[in-house]
Order: C-alpha cells, then structure tokens, then sequence
C-alpha cells in the first residue's frame, strides 16, 4: 500500500541522509572522546604504588609519589608545613588512599584532576572553640574493607557517617577511608541486595566490615515510570529481575532469560534458530487485532524489542504489570510496560571485566521416519486402501522389488536408492561463542560504563551463521553541585546468512527412496524436482544486515535535595538491508554423466529463477522529554511526584526491487538485471508521533499508609483530529499492617505485610497508521487499446474511512499482598486481576458490493481475569547459603460484544462468550472399527471407511442433528492459550562453589499434533515417522490391535476426514516441565594470582533446556513449531575481573 506525501521519499534527501550521518558522526567521537578522557582519568586516579617513607616532609612525600608515578603536584609555598614529619607504609595503594594517610589530623585537603594533584587548606568554619567541638576540627582518621559473608570484596559500597553527609564508597577491592569527626562516630554502611549496617568505631583505626545479603529487599530501589521507588513503597504490581538472574541464564536473547521467572510474565518460543526472539506477554491478552505485546523501554526510552540490549548490559528489569503502574505510559501500556535499566558507573570504582562462553546446540527431540523398504509397504497399504482392499496388495512397489531392495541398493544406489535426507542435510549440532567485556569506573565529576559484546552462532545447516557486534556506553557527568548530565550511546549490528530456505522439515520428511544426489556426486532429481539437498547447497542465499543506533542525551538541574528538573533527547535509528538471490538449478539423469541431454531443474529454480529481491529499509524515531521531579518527607509525611511532558515521531520507509531472469549467477546486483525484468518488491512509507502529559503524586504517612494518583494525557496521530487525544488516570493504595502497633506481638514471624490495591485505565492504538484517512492504493491497471493491452499506473481508494475511530480503552483492577516471614526469609507476593478492555479496533463486515475492504471501527469488548503468586526462601547456614523461589499464574481472556462477529484465524476462533483463540472444529470419537459402524453414522463424505476418524453430529440447519457432518458440526473445542504457567529457581552456595537450578513450565495446555508432526504421505509423498508406523489402523491388524490403534488408517481418499477436518482427535495434553538452566561454578581466590593479577574468577559449566518431562509422543517438543528444531545448549564459560 503506497501514501502520497508532499514530502520526498527519505532515500532521495540527500541533504538530511548526510546530516544524519554526519550528526552520528559527531555524536559517536564526542562519546569516544569522552570514553577515552574518562579511561584516563579512572586510570590515573586508580594507579597504585608502593610507599615507604619515614619521617619527611609533604614536599618529599610529593616527589616520592611523582618519581613513582604521573602526578604532579600543585601548591602555595604558604600552604605547607616545613616543620611537620610523616612517616608512611603502604603497599599498593592509590594516591588518594597515601594523601588520605598523610594529611589525616592536619589542615591539609587536596583535589585530584586528571593528572593533577591540588594541595590546599581545609576550609573550616568560624566556631567558637571550646572542649566539644575541638575533637570535631581535628577529625579523626580510619579505614577498613567492605566484604560480603563469603569474603568477595563489595566495589562501590556506601560509607556514611551517621547523623551526617561526610561519606565515601568502597574501591574496586572493597576498600575505603574516611576522616569522621571523633573516635566515637558510627558508620552506616549499605550495598544494593545488601542488609543495611550500623558500626561503632570505638576509637579503631581500621574497621573491616562484612554485610550479608538482604532477605527482605525491602530497600531495595526499584526504577518505575520516570523515576524510582524503594520496594517497600511501591502500591502497584512490579515484579523485578536482577541483572544477574538475567546474564546467569547464559542465552543469547534477553526474552529467553525472562522465561519462567517472573509471574504473570508468558515467554513463548516456536523454534531455536539462531538469535530468534520470543513471543512475550504480560498478563495475557487485551486486544484482538492489535499488537499485545508490552511497552520495552530502555532507560526509559522506548525501543522496538526487548532483545536490542545484551544481557550483559541488564542492572535491573522491572515489570509494570497493573493499571495503576504502568499507566504513566498511557496509551502504549495497555498490554504492561517493561522497563530495562542497564549498568552505570561509579564514583571512584574502577572495574575491566571479562566474560566469555563457549556452547554446543543439540535438538532436544527428533522425529524419526522410516527407512526405504516400510516407506514402500505402507505405500502400497495406503494404495490398496484407496483401492478398496482388491486382491492386488502391491498396487505401486512390486513384492520382487521390495523383496531384493537391500540387495540392489547395494549394487546400484542411484536406481535402488535408500537416502537418509536428515543425515545428508542437518549436523548433529550447532556451535557458537559469545565475548563480552565491560570497563567501568568515574571520578566526582564523570562516571562511565562502557560493554562490548560479539556473538556468534552457526546452525544445524549449512551455509547458515549468525553475528551480533554490540556496544553501550553510559555517561554520567557533573558539571557542578547541581547540574549535571547523562550522554549514553549504544548501537546493535546482526549478520544473518542462509540459505534460500530453511531445510529442516523437508530434511526429516523427505522420503528414503528418492535420491538426493547421484553416486558420483551429482544432483539428482528426488521426487519429480523436489530435493531440498540441492535447494540448500546450490539455490542461492540470503542475508540480512541490520544497524540500529540509539541512546540519550539528558540534561538535569537540582537546585536542591528534593528537586530534579530534566530534559531528555533519545534518537533511535536503525537501518536493515536485505538481499535474497534465487539461482536456477539444473539436474540430469544418472545414466547421463557427461549431462549431454538437456537438463531438467529443481522445483522453484527453473531456468528463469534466476532472480534478485533487494530491500533498504531504515527506521527512524526521536523522543523528547522534560521531567521535574520532586521527593521531600515532613515528618511523618512523605511526598514524590514527577510531571513531564513527552514527544515521540518516528518514519519507517521501505524500498523493494526484484530482478528477474538473470543470465549468470555471478552477478547478484541490480544493474546486471534486464532493464524490462525490475519490479517494485514491497516498498511502503509511514509515519506516526505521539505528544503526552503526565503526572504522578505519591504519599505516605509514617511507611504505613500509602495513596498514589497518576494521570497521562495522549495525543496520536493515528486518529483524526477531533479524536487523538485520551486521558488515562490510575490510582492505587497500600497499607503497612505489619508497622501498627498491634502487630509487634507477631514480630519477628511476621516481618513485613502490606495489603494493596490499584486502579487504572491505559490505551492501545497500534492497528495502523492511517485508520481514519482515505488512503489510495496503488497499481498497474491493464487498458485495452484497440488491438494493444497497455499497462497504466491507476490509483483506487480501497478502505473505507472512518474518521470517529478511536483509543481502545483497557481498565485494571488489582488487588495485591505482600509478605515476609521468619525475619524476612520467606516471601510471598499475590495478586488477582481483572482487565476490561471496551472499544476494542475491529474490521466491521460491509458489503462486498461496496467495493471497500472491511473497515476498522470501534467496537469490541474482551474482560481478561488472572491471579499470580510469588514465593522466595533465603537461608544461611555457616558456609552454606540457598535462595529459591517459585512463582506460578495463570490468566484467562473472555470475548466481549463484539457486533456478532466471528473471528477465524486458521483453526482458531474468537467468538462473543468464548475464550480468546479458542480451538474451533469437530468433536471426535474414535476411529471406526467396522463398515457396519460407518454405514449407521454421519459421515463427512463417501470415501470415510473403518479406521477413518469418526466424529460426532451435534447440530444440523435447525440446530439438531441431520445425519451429515458438515460445518454445522464444528464446535469450540477449548481454549488454546497455555493456562498454569509456572516457574522458579535454586540456588545453592557453598564456599566458593555455586550451583543453580531454573524451571520453567505449563500445567495446562492443549497441545495440536497437527500433519507436519504425524500424517503420512503428505504431498503424497513424504515420509511416514516411526511414530505413526507402529500404531495407526491396519486392515492387517486384529480386532484387539485395532482398537488400541492411535492413528487413523493410510488412505489418500480419506485425508479430507482424518486430517484437513480439524477436530479435538489432534488436540492431546500439551503440558509440560522443563528444566531451563542447571551451572555449576567455582570462583578461584584472588591471592593465587598476586597483587597484579585477577580481582576474581570464575569457572563454570552449563546447560540449557537439558530435561523436559512431557506426555507427548517421543520426538516432539512441547514447544516445537514448523521449522527449525528446538535446542538444547552445553555451555563453558568464564568470568574474570581485574
């Protein structure tokens, strides 16, 4: 479909084209030049030496330090003491750790600038002087290592005097130093995931201080819409995933790692071809015909798929699932929000790491078929079922052939042939390797974490590779006390390379006695032209390159602590080139070697196949924000809020062009095309932008009652003017129970209980970008003129417009509780939901004499309804730690009024009252057993004979039985949608040994055993599998082998009944547990290495999809689709520090 625009296509502005690139340009030196600097300085002021000096003064204490390396120093001659003597003995330490020693108890202060080291008086001030405050001014000097219970050093660890803000962080090996006001201070120190500390100095020089891990969390900072929230706040429904979990999972994709391990959050997958992606919903399905996938957003800017970030990349993702928490995004967030929050870096914590894994893939089932001489005995069964069981039992292969097949196989394979396509075609397995490495570090003014990843994976075929580079580099800069800025950059280039096709299911299919090659190597003609062998290695290829550019550029003020006014600028910018080149390829007969005859051709690369399709498409989208946030507590009370407003556009333009009829394969370029043999291939513009207002005001008094309101105003340019703009409001509560005073007596079984409750209504408006507009298609129209047929480009409206077309509206009602046991050990989560969804976009049938395609009007209603529950146990025993957790949910979508229309999607139906895709067809019963039996039933036709598939006649005209199966008959057959969704995790520590265990799986599913699996001879010639030939009705059988039989009788005649007439014999128990991940690993103690060797190390092995427990027949994966086969991954990998 083709828009006119008054604007010229994107491919011919040359001027902006350039201006892009150029600002790309720009954009990517100013980071690397940042990068570099940053690199600099963390380096510099993370140099370490060794210092031993005895009683000399500062300015020879400053020259032992430049002699040792490339500081200089920088001072008034009034600044320091002659007279005063240090005596200092240090092994491997920073600057800032010696000056810190040096100058503690003195008036001395110093400020480190790249290279450059400032000496200065402390600036004190005016007091009266007195026995109280004298020890203040003195200050008094102390040091120590932040560790966690195992020993690991914890970089980055807060180090705060009590009752003050005089503070510092823990370096990259835990270390710290600090000058507090006397001996008797107190230190709170504090670590993400970490158990808050308090310690009394009492008068120690140095303290080291070990933190063990939190149970509860509730501290925890969770990043919600435009902002964050401790855990304990938070009176909607978000589920969080640490990073970790996510990079642990050792998967390529980030939607993998999420399979089964947050509630309410369903992952599906169909195939596990190389860098595939995954189907993901949050909390079901709210709309028919839109998109129902969730809002991904990295660092609060919206991206097109949650896979653009390595899993490397991940700090936190935080899964916004209710009305009142997502509803800050509006009209996108109708289907949940998932918020990506990726690594930053820290203030004096420097950190180069390394990550590295090697893998093998292995199918996790395969279907068998069956070899040359059963393929021709069940060939001629099927032949003589169709016959009418005559006296002729060997209708297509003779009883001597069969008879001798082995024998002259042996001596001639091209006539005899007996192929094992899957053996010629698919590998045992597949293999890939992935690298990631990632430097982070700051000083006071800048901070940056910088990743770098490269991914690559072959296939179970050949010519297949595929290739991911990666990069993101995050900046945090402080221009001063309260203004600062944040420039982050990350970029994604795939290469994907196949083949013309995907072999794999003519490669299991393909039956045994058509040759796929000739003996002496040549190609050979398989069945009628159908050899997927030559397809592969001599069709062509294919190959797609995609770049995608994005990042932020953010400017903020805080005029004080309680307020942040910022603004955002986030482009994204991704470009693909697709090429697909079609050879011809000829085949000649084995008894022509010389290949003097003229040749025949493969099936789909004749002599005219030869042909190019080349595709550019780029996307582009920008988005603007201004934020102010607020945060301020008074007391008891305790207020936050944000406001904002946002703009987002993005362009989408797609350039095709086919070449036909090449003349040589050489060439695969468009130029070398016949000028009268280029067509348009799929080429199309669009665009949409979005304008917002939002809001949200939070508050609690005394942590015990909490009220929470948002509102989002939305303008889209999907619909007509009088109708773009919706408001979407929220509103939700909690109540700490377990902080009133009549709870303390069931302190400490009780730690922590919160009951909630939200309310929220959000929009969708993704079902096209010119719903409402008249839109022209455009085509070649053929006129005729006198005796000639001309081609003239004609132009047509073809839908119907509907200019009222507006939001659909989905509202959430969620009731919440949240509970921590046992001193926080245990935790559970719960929630039931309910979402209505009204207005839905619907086709509206009209009449075909119109002339118009149905068009899209507001009118369906669909009311979704689901409970989830969550469950963690943390426990600590000596040295052994275990963490495990559980979750389980499950979600059901009703089909509201919907104007009586019925929607079929294939063997799918979405009815008023039924469930969303319900399965709809005949309701089976058994096989017939006897002609006497069909002679007495309904039947779909006169070719059903006994072992034929018999169904039941539930309906007729008039709404009872008539005696005929026809589509009267076909009833709902039960939901599709998988239902009890569960999964968790194990994860056991013991010293330096670390053994985790994921789970993932479906209670309820109705899983189809549709042809691609089970049906015999389909395209009259494929191969049976094993799993059909031991089990199906056989005239052969007896009575009692017949009524035990599985699967329908061979017939041609009756494919019609048993297997193009869907109906519940197919639909078969579809659940499933699989386990996901199972690592062993050990980390190596970091004093085998010396002082210049690894921080840590860590060795581990893995395995992916390993076990699945099933009741499906052997060779099917539960969540196989068509296509590639699903994997299993063996995985060694290592991750280092330094």
């Amino acid at each position: 479909m083709n828009k006119i625009f008054k604007r010229v296509p994107l491919w011919g502005e040359k001027t902006l084209w350039r201006g892009i690139i150029t600002i790309m340009r720009i954009f990517i030196l100013f980071i690397c030049i940042g990068l570099s600097s940053v690199y600099a300085n963390l380096t510099n002021a993370q140099t370490k030496i060794d210092i031993n000096v005895s009683a000399v003064t500062f300015e020879e204490l400053f020259k032992e330090i430049q002699n040792k390396s490339e500081f200089i120093f920088f001072y008034k001659d009034d600044v320091l003491n002659s007279n005063k003597k240090v005596s200092i003995r240090l092994k491997n330490a920073n600057v800032a750790t010696i000056l810190d020693n040096a100058f503690s108890n003195t008036d001395l202060d110093y400020k480190i600038d790249d290279r450059q080291v400032v000496v200065k008086k402390k600036i004190v001030s005016l007091q009266p002087v007195s026995l109280t405050n004298y020890p203040k001014l003195q200050g008094f000097y102390m040091s120590g290592t932040i560790t966690d219970d195992t020993g690991v050093p914890l970089p980055g660890a807060s180090i705060v005097e009590k009752g003050t803000t005089n503070g510092t962080q823990s370096d990259f090996d835990g270390n710290f130093s600090l000058t507090v006001a006397n001996g008797n201070s107190v230190l709170t120190i504090s670590y993400i995931g970490f158990a808050t500390k308090e310690i009394a100095i009492n008068g120690l020089e140095v303290v080291n201080v070990s933190l063990e891990e939190s149970s509860s969390g509730l501290e925890e900072v969770i990043v919600v819409g435009y902002g964050t929230q401790a855990k304990k706040d938070i009176t909607g429904s978000v589920s969080v995933v640490d990073g970790d979990d996510i990079a642990a999972r050792s998967t390529t994709n980030v939607s993998n790692a999420l399979q089964g391990s947050v509630a309410g959050v369903s992952v599906t997958r169909s195939n596990s071809e190389p860098g595939a992606g995954n189907e993901v919903r949050v909390r079901g399905v709210t709309t028919l015909q839109g998109n129902s996938s969730p809002l991904i957003l990295v660092d609060d800017v919206p991206v097109s798929s949650i896979n653009d970030v390595n899993p490397d990349q991940i700090e936190s993702i935080s899964v916004l699932k209710d009305g009142a928490s997502a509803a800050i995004y509006g009209s996108r967030a109708a289907a949940g929000v998932i918020i990506i929050t990726t690594k930053r870096g820290k203030s004096e914590v420097f950190n180069l790491g390394y990550s590295g894994e090697y893998f093998i893939n292995t199918p996790t089932e395969t279907r068998k078929t069956v070899a040359a001489i059963p393929y021709m005995q069940m060939d001629n069964e099927k032949a003589w079922n169709d016959n009418g069981n005559d006296g002729n039992e060997y209708p297509t292969w003779s009883e001597e052939l069969i008879s001798n097949y082995t024998t002259n196989n042996a001596i001639n394979p091209d006539q005899y042939p007996d192929t094992n396509w899957r053996d010629l075609i698919l590998r045992k397995s597949s293999s890939g390797y992935r690298h990631n490495i990632n430097i982070s570090g700051g000083s006071e003014r800048v901070k940056t974490n910088a990743t770098f990843g490269y991914e690559y994976q072959d296939a179970l075929y050949a010519y297949r590779d595929w290739k991911r580079y990666n990069a993101r580099i995050n900046n945090d800069i402080k221009i001063s006390d309260k203004l600062g800025a944040t420039l982050d950059f990350a970029m994604k280039l795939t290469k994907d390379d196949r083949p013309t096709v995907d072999p794999t299911a003519r490669a299991i299919q393909s039956a045994p006695v058509y040759a796929a090659i000739w003996a002496d190597g040549r190609i050979a003609e398989s069945k009628s032209g159908d050899n997927m062998y030559a397809r592969l290695h001599h069709g062509g290829y294919q190959t797609n390159e995609n770049y995608l550019f994005y990042g932020k550029v953010g400017l903020f003020y805080k005029p004080n602590d309680a307020l942040k006014i910022s603004v955002n600028l986030a482009p994204n910018f991704e470009f693909n080139k697709f090429k697909f080149f079609n050879k011809s390829i000829p085949y000649w007969g084995f008894d022509d070697p010389n290949q003097l005859a003229n040749p025949n051709y493969i099936s789909g690369h004749n002599s005219t196949q030869t042909y190019l399709v080349d595709r550019r498409a780029n996307d582009n989208a920008i988005t603007t924000q201004a934020l102010v946030n607020y945060e301020e507590s008074f007391g008891n009370h305790n207020i936050s809020g944000v406001i904002g407003y946002e703009e987002f556009s993005s362009q989408s333009e797609t350039l095709g062009v086919r070449g036909n009829e090449y003349v040589s394969s050489d060439y695969p370029f468009l130029n070398q095309a016949p000028i009268d043999k280029v067509f348009d291939s799929g080429t199309n513009v669009s665009e949409n932008a979005y304008s917002s207002y939002f809001g949200r005001l939070a508050y609690n008094f005394n942590n015990k009652y909490y009220l929470q309101g948002t509102v989002r105003r939305d303008g889209s340019s999907r619909f007509g003017k009088d109708y773009r703009w919706g408001s979407f409001p929220s509103v939700s509560g909690g109540w700490v129970v377990s902080n009133e005073n009549f709870m303390e007596a069931l302190d400490p079984a009780v730690s922590f209980l919160k009951l909630r409750a939200s309310y929220g209504s959000l929009g969708n408006d993704r079902l096209g970008n010119y719903l409402y507009l008249s839109v022209l298609q455009f085509s070649n129209a053929l006129i005729a003129n006198g005796g000639n047929v001309q081609a003239v480009r004609s132009a047509a409206q073809r839908f119907l417009a509907i200019e009222d077309v507006t939001w659909e509206t989905t509202t959430t009602l969620d009731l919440g509780i949240d509970l921590n046991l046992f001193e926080d050990r245990l935790s559970i989560t719960a929630d039931y939901f309910k979402k209505d969804t009204k207005d839905m976009l619907l086709d509206l049938s009209i009449p075909a004499l119109s002339g118009y395609d149905d068009p899209t009007v507001n009118v369906g209603g669909m009311d979704t309804k689901g409970w989830e529950l969550g469950l963690t146990y943390r426990q600590s025993i000596g040295d052994i730690r275990l963490t495990t957790s559980f979750n389980i949910f499950d979600s059901k979508s009703i089909i509201g009024d919907v104007s009586g229309k019925r929607l079929f999607d294939g063997n799918f139906l979405s009815e008023e009252g039924t469930e969303f895709r319900s399965w709809y067809g005949y309701q089976s019963d058994g096989l017939y057993q006897t002609q006497a039996e069909v002679d007495n039933s309904a039947t779909t036709s006169d070719a059903v004979s006994p072992g034929d598939i018999k169904y039941k006649d539930i309906s007729g005209p008039d709404g009872t039985p008539d005696g005929v199966i026809n589509e009267l008959d076909k009833t709902i057959l039960g939901g599709s949608l998988p239902r009890y969704q569960y999964g968790g995790n194990l994860n056991l520590a013991y010293k330096r040994f670390d053994l985790g265990l994921v789970f993932q799986g479906v209670g309820q599913q109705r899983f189809n055993l549709s042809s691609n699996f089970i049906r015999p001879f389909q395209e009259s010639w494929l191969s049976p599998s094993t799993l059909y030939a031991g089990n199906y009705w056989s005239a052969y059988n007896s009575d009692e082998e017949n009524l035990k039989a599985a699967y329908p009788r061979l017939s041609e005649n009756a494919v019609g009944n048993n297997y193009n007439s869907f109906s519940d014999y197919w639909l078969i128990n579809g659940s499933y547990l699989r386990v996901k991940n199972i690592t062993l690993g050990y980390t190596l103690p970091s004093d085998i290495f010396g002082e210049n060797g690894f921080s840590s190390l860590r060795l581990y092995i893995a395995g992916n999809d390993l076990f699945t427990i099933d009741k499906l027949p052997e060779g099917i994966d539960p969540e196989q689709g068509s296509g590639y086969l699903i994997t299993k991954s063996f995985i060694v990998g290592i991750k280092a520090n330094f």
